[in-house]
């Protein structure tokens, strides 16, 4: 960031997330106290005359930078034989590279399973000047399987690039090809098969039931010049997204027609499922793909539990660590279920 101007630093100040205390501290550091009573816009003007240093600078921007948000996650599984000794020194290989940008990052091993933590910062010149920068922490697990590695990060570019570093370099260093496996729905062109993806996986996680259907959203590609049916009128109308949202979604005409009529296909949707077993606590979660029109980049979100407590249903809370990575790992293990019964379909219908 550019070194902030008097108007930059009077139009941060003047915010209401700059807090009353906020702005007592900044005056205290130049030995000034400054009265309750005293209207902000003046505090603001007065400030924004004095000269600044880093430390200013810094206290402000946190009171004014973006709140970092929990993140869908994704995950890639690994498969082929992949020495940990070899997927450690390409871990201690990204981690240099990322300490030498500026970034900060912990390599974690808890026998042959790797965590790369990371702290590192985003800037968005298109946000005022205090709000460009955003710190956020990432995580790349490596947990070992059977056939290799299961692979969960964050759903962002760039801890997908760290990702996709980390397993190029792993591939370069052993002799056998890695193959690399992740939820996707690329080579199912129906789009009737691509609703039942959703529908089938909101249905079938083990030792849960479906409660509700609150949030879809259906998708419809438009034809390129060169596919059959033409949409090169310019005047021609194309719906190419629909969000539904209420209750009870998949059951209403509305979304009927528009699949199996007009054939949009769910890409995104949110339901609560229940335990079957247990505390019979209820959870929200979120699945789509990011890539609408190919149906790649899948990812999930853990959004909250409402605890099941004395025959009810109690307020909404935030999932534990615990709670996001079973629920994640059984979203993702039923998807990959629905993923190889869908492409086997397709198979047959080929042949």
């Amino acid at each position: 960031m550019y070194y902030a101007s008097d108007k930059n630093v009077f139009d941060a100040l003047i915010q209401h997330r700059v807090d009353s205390p906020t702005l007592a501290a900044l005056f205290e550091r130049r030995n000034m106290i400054v009265s309750k009573k005293t209207p902000r816009d003046d505090l603001a003007e007065y400030f924004s005359r004095l000269p600044h240093d880093y430390y200013d600078h810094k206290i402000i921007s946190e009171k004014l930078g973006i709140l970092p948000r929990r993140e869908r996650t994704t995950s890639m599984d690994l498969v082929g034989t992949i020495d940990p000794e070899e997927l450690k020194f390409a871990l201690e290989e990204i981690k240099r590279q990322i300490v030498a940008s500026g970034d900060v990052a912990h390599i974690v091993r808890n026998g042959n399973d790797f965590s790369l933590r990371i702290q590192y910062s985003l800037i968005d010149y298109k946000k005022t000047e205090f709000a460009q920068q955003q710190i956020k922490d990432g995580v790349v697990e490596f947990i070992k399987t059977s056939e290799g590695y299961l692979i969960n990060n964050a759903q962002n570019d760039f801890m997908n690039a760290v990702r996709d570093e980390i397993v190029a370099k792993v591939d370069a260093v052993i002799p056998d090809e890695i193959e690399r496996v992740t939820v996707n729905l690329y080579d199912v062109i129906d789009p009737k098969m691509r609703t039942r993806f959703f529908i089938e996986l909101s249905t079938s996680l083990e030792g849960f039931s479906r409660r509700d259907v609150s949030d879809v959203y259906v998708y419809k590609p438009k034809l390129s010049a060169d596919d059959e049916g033409l949409a090169s009128d310019e005047h021609e109308t194309h719906i190419e997204k629909v969000l539904l949202k209420g209750n009870g979604i998949t059951r209403s005409s509305l979304l009927l027609d528009l699949v199996h009529e007009d054939a949009f296909y769910i890409f995104k949707m949110c339901w609560t499922a229940q335990r079957v077993l247990g505390n019979g606590d209820v959870i929200s979660v979120e699945v789509l793909f990011a890539d609408p029109i190919s149906c790649t980049e899948f990812s999930i979100l853990i959004k909250s539990v409402y605890p099941y407590v004395d025959g009810k249903l109690g307020k909404r809370r935030p999932p534990l660590k615990t709670e996001i990575d079973s629920m994640s790992r059984l979203i993702e293990k039923t998807a990959r279920e629905q993923m190889q019964k869908l492409r086997a379909e397709c198979t047959q219908g080929d042949e």
